[in-house]
């Protein structure tokens, strides 16, 4: 066998073997369904022995070349091809989430959730700002509105409130057109026709009185918000400004109030914006149900964890042909110290993705040749790197070389900044993230040392 045959055959299995892990926790996940903290202190360990392979592997190394050839060039095509590494994972990384493949991290999952409840919330907040009753309220107040307040649909005809029934819902129009119809004893008549922006239902939420009027849909769609009776109580003992606008409301009739005159739409704006700025400062909560539902949504997406995973696989085969190659030109050892942190970072990814996989219906079967899969795939891909990048590059070739090398190392790093220290930080808090991150890194230069 060649030189050459030997190094990519080696490099192949040095890829097979950190990627191994991912099989192997996929089992382990299912059977064992371990604690979020302790894959969390295993991707905190993983990721600290990355960090240290990756500094002293790959930057270090090139710092050395630098140095040894008097030629800054290196160093500047390793940064350049880090940032764009970084830039390239980031954009493949926001295209596969969006497709499902967060659902692969616990982390992911939820800021993928908080960033969908936001946008929501700053939609509502759009919405509410046309309403002039909650106008009167102070933009920092709407956050508690946000947590109670319901979204419902009618069809042209519909009747929404019906004249006598008890008032348990007050109702703020977002879309359409509804009629206030009243029976006096000489049948019914339109006393008020209402749109967006329009507030209904609220007399008899008030006064504890029953409906004094019939609400009906008169548009194709009519969108509104509720605020039950209950929510709107406990509000109104914390709210003096809920307080003012409920007695000016009762006294003076919304629709008289919301005429869309140009100083109305001014201050709405303002409204809005300032509703917006507070919004930033909302702790929306992620829910137990909201994580099931977006599992329920996004239920065919393991093609999409499939390809996650293979995104986050592919700097580290690369990084692993290279490794094998440099240290066979040098006459070195394999750093095992990378080969440990690609190990111990993949074991517990795979052991959270497996789990979510089977929510989702997959069997043991598909999720575990899903694993195995990629697994060869990362011994394939590092066997193809040692045979396409040469042992002792010269020239032009050896500062594209530095380049690919940046590139991996920095999509490596964008991946475990993106990925690996927040899930460890969302599941095992702040104690468990740093200390396991630290040992992880003392681990990885004991390897080194030893090796």
């Amino acid at each position: 066998m060649s030189t050459a045959a030997y190094i990519a055959m080696m490099a192949g299995i040095w890829g097979l073997v950190s990627a191994v892990s991912l099989p192997v926790g996929a089992v382990i996940g299912l059977w064992a369904k371990p604690t979020q903290k302790v894959t969390s202190s295993l991707m905190a360990f993983g990721g600290g022995a990355l960090l240290f392979a990756l500094t002293i592997e790959l930057f270090a190394h090139s710092l050395h070349l630098s140095h040894e050839g008097h030629d800054n060039l290196i160093i500047i095509s390793t940064m350049g091809g880090a940032i764009m590494g970084g830039l390239i994972f980031e954009m493949l990384n926001r295209i596969l989430n969006s497709k499902g493949a967060f659902l692969r991290k616990a982390s992911l999952f939820k800021r993928h959730i908080q960033l969908k409840k936001n946008k929501s919330a700053k939609k509502m907040i759009k919405s509410l700002s046309t309403i002039k009753f909650l106008h009167l309220m102070p933009p920092e107040e709407i956050s508690q509105l946000m947590q109670v307040i319901k979204t419902r649909s009618y069809k042209k005809g519909d009747l929404i409130i019906t004249q006598g029934n008890d008032g348990q819902e007050l109702f703020f129009i977002i879309e359409g057109n509804v009629d206030v119809i009243r029976d006096t004893g000489n049948g019914p008549t339109v006393v008020a026709k209402m749109g967006a922006g329009d507030t209904f239902g609220e007399i008899a939420l008030i006064s504890d009185c029953t409906r004094t009027a019939d609400v009906r849909a008169t548009s194709s769609s009519v969108q509104v918000y509720v605020l039950e009776k209950s929510d709107y109580q406990n509000m109104l003992k914390y709210s003096l400004a809920l307080q003012d606008a409920s007695a000016e409301i009762i006294t003076e009739r919304l629709q008289d109030m919301s005429e869309k005159d140009e100083s109305f739409k001014a201050e709405s704006l303002k409204w809005q914006i300032k509703a917006q700025k507070n919004l930033n400062r909302l702790s929306l909560p992620v829910t137990k149900k909201d994580l099931e539902d977006e599992v329920k949504e996004h239920g065919g997406a393991a093609l999409a964890i499939w390809l996650g995973i293979a995104l986050d696989g592919i700097p580290e085969s690369l990084v692993i042909g290279m490794l094998t190659v440099a240290a066979a030109s040098e006459n070195k050892a394999m750093s095992l110290a990378f080969i440990a942190g690609v190990f111990l970072a993949n074991l517990p990814e795979a052991m959270s993705s497996a789990v979510t996989m089977q929510r989702q219906g997959s069997g043991f079967k598909k999720i575990f040749w899903m694993w195995m899969s990629l697994c060869i795939m990362t011994g394939v891909g590092a066997l193809i790197s040692a045979v396409v990048f040469p042992c002792n590059p010269e020239g032009y070739l050896r500062y594209f070389i530095s380049g690919i090398e940046g590139m991996a190392a920095g999509a490596m790093l964008t991946m475990i900044a993106n990925t690996m220290l927040p899930e460890a930080y969302e599941h095992g808090g702040s104690t468990i993230a740093g200390l396991s991150t630290l040992i992880g890194f003392l681990a990885a230069l004991c390897v080194k040392v030893i090796g």
